[in-house]
């Protein structure tokens, strides 16, 4: 894999943040969260959506880094793919919370079902790339 597709990664996670920053932007000034508060809430969930994955990307790349031995281009395909399903865990758990459905047993297996997806995930990587 090239440099230039090595690179694709990490610019699309700061333009990521970019466009987060300016959501956020737009939200807080030119919205008044009392007239249109749908349209907050949902800005808003872009936003936080955006922002956890955006952290939750460097955070899988350096934990990948210390734990798995393999190469670069995979530690970087498998972290931004984790990011996308930590992102959707979190936004799942926000919106239990807001609709007021949130239980510790609903919690428990969202996070069970979600290892799983990510355990499934990395294990379909590494088959593929055995093959090859």
């Amino acid at each position: 894999m090239s440099k230039l597709n090595l690179k694709f990664y990490y610019w699309a996670s700061i333009a990521k943040i970019v466009l987060g920053l300016f959501i956020a932007f737009i939200t807080y000034t030119s919205i008044n969260i009392y007239e249109d508060p749908a349209i907050a809430v949902s800005l808003g969930f872009i936003w936080i959506f955006i922002w956890i994955r955006w952290v939750s990307f460097y955070l899988f790349l350096w934990g990948q880094k210390i734990f798995r031995k393999v190469e670069n281009s995979r530690i970087l395909k498998d972290s931004y793919k984790l990011s996308l399903l930590f992102g959707i865990y979190i936004i799942i758990n926000i919106l239990l919370l807001i609709l007021w459905w949130w239980t510790k047993l609903r919690w428990v297996l969202l996070l069970v079902g979600f290892i799983l997806i990510q355990t499934l995930l990395l294990e379909s990587n590494h088959e593929i790339n055995n093959e090859k």
